[in-house]
This record gives C-alpha cells, structure tokens and sequence, in this order.
C-alpha cells in the first residue's frame, strides 16, 4: 500500500456542495494525480489520498468540502500541527511502503515532526524543485519508476523570442495574434470548459501558474482538433506568438 499527501491548493472547484476534497482541488498536482487514476485504475487501487488543508487539516482525499480560501500561514500551521499529526500516527498503523508527500515547506511546518510517526521500513520521497519538477517526481512515483532530472540536452523550458514574430501557420490555418491575445483565450477556454487542458505528457504552458497543455492551448487559438497537429508544430506555433512552453521533466 501507498499514502500519498498533497497540499491543498488556491485552486478549486466552485461547486456551491460539498465535493471530495481530491475533486474540490484543481491545482497542478491534483490534476497529474487524477489523470494517474484514469489511466490506471487498477493500480491505483493501492493508493490512499490525503489532502493537507489550511481550512481543515489532514484529511482523506474522498472527505466532502466546500470550497473556502485560506492560505497556510505560520500560525495556521501551527495550530493545526496538533491534529496533523495525530492523523499521520494513525495512518502509519498501516504499515504503507511508500509516502509521498507533495507538500510546500509552508506546509510541512505542519507536519514538523513527522519523521518520528514514520516507521523504518517506509520508504519517503518529498517533492521539491520548480513546479515542473514537482509535476515530474510526483508522476515517476505514481507510476513506481525513478525520477530522472532533466539533461543539458533535454532543455526544461524554451523562451519565445523577445520580439516574437507575431504570426504563424498552424495546419493550414493563419493565425495572427498577439502574447496576450493568445492567453486571454486559453483563460476564455479554461473558464468555459477546459476539457483536455491538463492532459498533457511532454510539454506544457504555465497559464496563470496553472500548467495547460501546448496541444491544447493551441487547438483554442486555432480552432482545430489537435489531432490535426503534432507537439512540436504546437511549440512552434506558440513560440512564434511569443508564448513559452516547459517541458514536463
């Protein structure tokens, strides 16, 4: 068996009822943890989900909650460290293998003391590093491989061009569009929809600090389904229109 702890995040579902938290929360992390759970279901029977939240502590992922914002402050984290931990303590009584624990140092001052109600035998890994490699360590544990950074070859991110181009042929359609022009559409897309957004293997773009797929991104500007193009006509297309993309490491 395997416990996996996430931090909550600033971004959720609205649903006015109370959903499970692993529904409720929409940030990066959650979203790699749910596509994991589509594709393998079976597999990922074996897996606990815990949610550390600033509003209500650690809790399991199929917990109901409504939405809130609450930020984990140094005194929030303090008072919930209590309860934190009681709850790990108990959650170790089940002899899991592995602990994952995707959680910001914010957040694991909630958790100080944690490595004394971890017994030997488990082995722990911690997430850390930019988002990009958060995203990454988190899939490699998922799928029960080891994570491997980035090489000098495999560049983690590409920059657009200072004065980008402006303009691009995307499968035949001509799209003229401006940086901006193009991430208010994606934030259009993600408001109204945003199916297929988070859906992404390789490559990515951080829209408004939330990861998108470059596919997607550039399926919503052109209007076309992405399988009428592959990644790396995406990435040029969006680097010409002066949009970075990074690479899921």
């Amino acid at each position: 068996m395997r416990l996996l702890i996430l931090k909550c995040s600033a971004a959720k579902r609205g649903d006015p009822e109370p959903i499970p938290a692993a529904e409720r929360y929409d940030g990066p992390l959650w979203r790699v943890l749910r596509s994991y759970q589509r594709a393998q279901p079976i597999v990922a029977a074996d897996l606990d989900v815990y949610g550390l939240s600033a509003e209500y502590g650690l809790i399991r992922g199929d917990t109901p909650i409504l939405d809130y914002e609450r930020t984990m402050a140094p005194e929030r984290a303090d008072a919930l460290r209590p309860q934190v931990l009681d709850t790990l303590q108990g959650l170790m009584r089940r002899a899991y293998d592995q602990l994952c624990l995707g959680v910001s140092d914010r957040y694991l001052r909630a958790m100080t003391g944690w490595e004394a109600r971890v017994p030997p035998g488990t082995t722990v890994t911690i997430t850390d590093g930019t988002m990009g490699a958060k995203l990454g360590q988190l899939r490699a544990w998922l799928d029960g491989r080891a994570w491997v950074p980035p090489s000098a070859s495999r560049p983690a991110r590409i920059a657009a061009p200072e004065a980008p181009r402006g303009e691009v042929v995307l499968a035949g359609v001509h799209l003229r569009l401006s940086r901006g022009e193009v991430l208010a559409r994606g934030r259009a897309a993600l408001r109204s929809d945003g199916a297929g957004a988070g859906r992404y293997r390789d490559w990515y773009v951080l829209l408004d600090g939330q990861p998108v797929a470059a596919k997607w991104l550039a399926g919503v500007i052109s209007g076309l389904p992405t399988a009428r193009f592959d990644a790396a006509n995406a990435r040029r297309a969006l680097l010409a229109l002066g949009v970075d993309v990074e690479r899921a490491v």
